[in-house]
């Protein structure tokens, strides 16, 4: 029985590793199949990474269209030896980082005009406080470092495990640990910044709850 198992498992891999290899040899001879494929298969956790990492002073579907443009422009130099939602997680990780560095200096010149800072009291109505509580969440994350934001975004946003994330990230699962340790504290002293009290549940819930709380 266990023998049976692990020869699926074994058999699940091999096959997902054909189908990307397919897809990958498909848009590198520019069907045009293939790239809606690509586009259909991933656009929804790319345009998810943007909005967790880049907040919402950025164009986050502009944003994401420019990370399938450079994923495009880079198909040769991946070489299958990562996930292929790994090779893009990392692409997705230099636009977005780019990205909120243009904004940044679009606000300090006066280009951009700065969001007014939301208001953190409580509405009577439940769908009006889980909207603050989403908002709350997103201003607690700007106001982590990008190394504390895309850990906390992976491990407690989207629930990936931490040898997951250490290869996505490119850091030994140690160092994931230790920033998913300092990024929840941050992020707890963010929400009490913010006028919420972690003790009273926002910051000791697992960040994916709260958002979808």
């Amino acid at each position: 029985m266990r023998e049976n198992l692990l020869s699926s498992e074994r058999g699940g891999m091999n096959s997902r590793h054909s189908d990307q290899e397919d897809l990958l040899e498909a848009l590198r001879a520019g069907e045009p199949q293939a790239l809606d494929r690509f586009y259909r298969e991933h656009a929804s956790q790319v345009l998810a990474w943007v909005i967790r990492l880049g907040g919402p002073r950025l164009d986050c579907e502009d944003t994401a269209h420019e990370v399938f443009l450079v994923a495009l422009r880079r198909l040769s130099t991946f070489r299958g030896e990562s996930a292929l939602t790994t090779w893009l997680y990392g692409i997705t990780r230099n636009v977005v980082a780019n990205a909120r560095r243009k904004a940044a200096l679009r606000r300090f010149i006066g280009i951009d005009d700065v969001p007014e800072p939301v208001s953190p009291t409580p509405g009577a109505d439940e769908n009006v406080d889980r909207m603050r509580r989403r908002i709350l969440v997103q201003v607690a994350l700007q106001r982590l470092n990008s190394l504390q934001r895309e850990v906390l975004v992976l491990s407690d946003l989207e629930g990936r495990s931490a040898p997951d994330v250490s290869e996505m990230i490119g850091v030994p699962v140690g160092t994931v640990y230790s920033r998913l340790h300092h990024a929840r504290r941050a992020f707890a002293k963010a929400l009490s910044a913010a006028g919420e009290n972690p003790s009273q549940g926002l910051g000791s819930r697992p960040l994916g709850k709260v958002i979808s709380a």
